[in-house]
């Protein structure tokens, strides 16, 4: 029985790694049946409530827990392995225990090392410091990663790199990024989100259900077309200073569609409902805050639908499956998009979206969130719904691409599993 330890991704909060997690699972499962996973979340206890599959095990990945006691136990197990004297080993957490047992640590981070953002490099490091003192194998599975400019960023990722069996990039622009490190751990070329490779069973959640349906039922009767916004807490927050609003940015761009006559679904993807006041990894209170905006106006219409509940991933693509285009603020919601070949407007702000988009010839509908203007955005729904055919085109043929490219890093991981005895 194969045992798989996959930490920097959660069930709860940000949708984009319960995509990427449940994906990972649902992959494996596929070629070994009964494997087990050990799940390293940055939310422990609401993961654990949430997931009843009796082969998973939720453990702690918050940074506390990293430094208090999966890196000490991790240096101290591995002297006692040193000295073979075994009769200790029942004293250690059971979380040190899992990664000393497990056949491979997956690191499912969507970004890590990235210039700008040296603060996290600890996280980046601690993540996968126990596995590493433990002689685990770690694969780094596709991730945006770089540049690597800043002196203290490129020396800690080349050497905390360098100590993975493997590491794969997620497209073109964080692949050159790595190859200046000139690591030989870098897999010898890019390939796809893994949340590509998602599929309708590869849910661990139920959430909602009676919310969804509802919502789902007022949707099936609206007849003018729906345009879905996935706002981002992320740039909320990035936008939250005199003079720019992100929030009020986006208010302006429903109140623009709604005066048009389209249908406007406000939907998130990173739900925290049982915390609404916390905007990390929560999209809810922007969206709440965007239709409170939007009632004090005075605009209460019939024609604008939004989710104020925990959904997860399986929920969000079927209500996208409503819209005719999105704009997205969240990478993984552009990934849901693109996965079924729906017209994607893209508000970013790093190279990870762009080189995504670029790659399903869509770059020219990538905007940097510094720029965010309402009317451009409006300009740009209207260019891709009247070219919507020629937009549409290549998007299959794209998707079939990114599906067999981001199936090399599952093939890579089978083909080290099958070399060890079950």
């Amino acid at each position: 029985m194969k045992t798989i330890s996959i930490i920097a991704a959660t069930i709860s909060g940000n949708r984009g790694a319960e995509a990427m997690l449940t994906t990972t699972i649902g992959r494996i499962r596929d070629h070994y049946p009964d494997a087990r996973f050990n799940v390293f979340s940055y939310y422990p206890d609401r993961d654990r409530k949430l997931v009843s599959d009796p082969l998973i095990n939720i453990y702690s990945a918050t940074p506390l827990y990293l430094v208090s006691v999966l890196f000490p136990f991790s240096i101290l197990l591995s002297l006692i392995k040193w000295t073979s004297l075994k009769l200790f080993w029942n004293w250690f957490p059971e979380s040190v225990l899992s990664i000393n047992d497990s056949d491979v640590l997956i690191d499912l981070a969507g970004v890590s090392f990235i210039d700008g953002r040296e603060k996290f490099l600890p996280y980046n490091i601690l993540t996968l410091a126990p596995a590493f003192i433990l002689n685990t194998p770690v694969i780094k599975f596709s991730q945006a990663l770089g540049p690597f400019e800043s002196p203290l960023n490129r020396f800690f990722a080349k050497h905390t790199l360098a100590r993975c069996l493997q590491f794969f990039a997620r497209g073109a622009s964080t692949y050159e990024h790595l190859k200046s490190l000139s690591l030989k751990t870098l897999y010898p070329e890019p390939v796809a989100d893994v949340a590509f490779q998602h599929r309708p069973g590869d849910k661990l959640t139920m959430e909602n259900p009676d919310k969804l349906s509802k919502l789902e039922e007022r949707l099936k009767q609206e007849d003018r077309e729906l345009i879905g916004i996935c706002p981002s807490s992320v740039l909320a927050v990035k936008l939250q200073r005199p003079g720019k609003d992100y929030v009020e940015d986006v208010t302006t761009l429903c109140r623009g569609l709604l005066t048009q006559g389209y249908a406007v679904l406000l939907y998130p993807n990173a739900t925290r409902e049982d915390q609404m006041a916390q905007f990390r990894n929560n999209d809810l209170p922007v969206i709440g805050d965007i239709v409170k905006r939007l009632s004090d106006d005075g605009i209460q219409p019939a024609a604008l639908y939004f989710v104020e509940f925990d959904i997860n991933t399986n929920s969000i693509k079927q209500l996208m499956s409503f819209c005719r285009l999105v704009m997205v603020s969240r990478f993984h919601a552009m990934i849901a998009a693109l996965s079924a070949s729906q017209p994607v407007i893209v508000l970013g702000w790093s190279h990870k979206y762009q080189e995504v988009m670029q790659s399903f010839n869509l770059g020219d509908f990538v905007f940097d969130f510094k720029q965010f203007d309402s009317n451009m955005i409006v300009d740009t729904i209207h260019r891709v719904i009247s070219n919507e055919e020629t937009t549409k085109l290549n998007l299959p043929q794209q998707r079939e691409l990114a599906l067999v490219s981001s199936e090399i890093q599952f093939n890579y991981l089978f083909s080290i599993l099958d070399e060890e005895p079950s």
